[in-house]
């Protein structure tokens, strides 16, 4: 029977540790900023957290780790490696592939944690990750790229759109936007706060919008539509289609419509007066009135008064 010396079995434990053990990096940065910069935030399949307080510098955290095996985990991490650069009225931080690897490389996991002040616009582009906001941004505007993540704000902020493929965007504000924007391939929209103009696009998710004061355009191949005004303007246009989904609009009492609304499979109610059929809807509330087309495919269409 062979016996294993004592330091030889100490050895390969060590080196059993070795292989399991994390490969880490860390790398914060602080800019000065001023107001009318924009921040800009490019990476892959980090989490991002952005926390807008008072203050005159942007502080940046980059985090990165993997579980390591042998010298492709250091490789990975340093492909990785963030970079900080100040380009005037650009702000940038970017953690993404320098150059390729074995496909053996282990997987990585990522984070950037943002304390900013606020009256910049922020920029985040993120392949495969989540999005938060939090805080009063005051005039700036926000813009959301994420291929494979939810966006989640809660704060305020001047405008702001994102545009996800496979993830949900909820916002809630302070104060009403200037603009909401948001297009999600496969995911729901919240808007909680208001706008006085609002974009939704959600290819397979419901839209959920409350605290309108203007326009508003809305689709969604695969799910409801639920829209709230606090107030709407004369001539305002409303749009809203749904494939297979019910759309439900809450306007002021009072409102006066212009319009048409259509169903292919599914009943009208409205609490506003207009010319009615079993699967169609017209209005015509003349110069000055909001003007409202719906149509669903498969679904209700509901006109309620708030």
């Amino acid at each position: 029977m062979q016996i294993i010396r004592p330091l030889v079995l100490i050895a390969a434990l060590m080196a059993a540790t070795l292989v399991h053990a994390d490969v880490e990096l860390r790398q914060e940065h602080t800019f000065d900023a001023r107001p009318g910069q924009t921040l800009v935030i490019d990476v892959a399949f980090h989490r991002v957290d952005v926390l807008v307080q008072p203050g005159s510098t942007v502080h940046a955290v980059v985090e990165l780790s993997t579980r390591s095996s042998g010298g492709s985990a250091e490789r990975a991490i340093e492909a990785y490696r963030p970079v900080f650069e100040d380009k005037g009225d650009t702000l940038l931080i970017r953690s993404v592939r320098k150059r390729s690897w074995s496909w053996k490389s282990p997987n990585l996991k990522g984070r950037v944690t943002i304390t900013m002040p606020p009256d910049l616009d922020l920029s985040v582009d993120s392949s495969s990750g989540s999005i938060t906001i939090e805080g009063d941004l005051g005039d700036g505007e926000v813009s959301c790229d994420a291929s494979s993540g939810s966006v989640t704000a809660d704060g305020a902020m001047r405008s702001f759109r994102s545009d996800t493929s496979s993830g949900s965007t909820r916002v809630s504000v302070s104060r009403p936007l200037e603009l909401f924007s948001a297009d999600s391939s496969s995911g729901s929209i919240r808007l909680e706060g208001g706008a006085r103009e609002a974009r939704a696009d959600a290819s397979s998710g419901s839209i959920w919008l409350a605290g309108l004061l203007g326009d508003a355009v809305m689709d969604t191949s695969s799910g409801s539509i639920t829209a709230q005004w606090d107030a709407i303007p004369p001539d305002a246009v409303i749009e809203a289609g749904a494939s297979s989904g019910s759309i439900t609009i809450r306007l002021p009492a009072g409102t006066v419509l212009s319009g048409t609304v259509d169903t292919s499979s599914g009943g009208i109610r409205s609490d506003f007066p207009g010319s009615f059929r079993r699967s169609s809807a017209s209005f015509n509330g003349g110069p000055g009135a909001v003007e409202l087309h719906a149509d669903t495919s498969s679904g209700s269409v509901k006109i309620l008064e708030n």
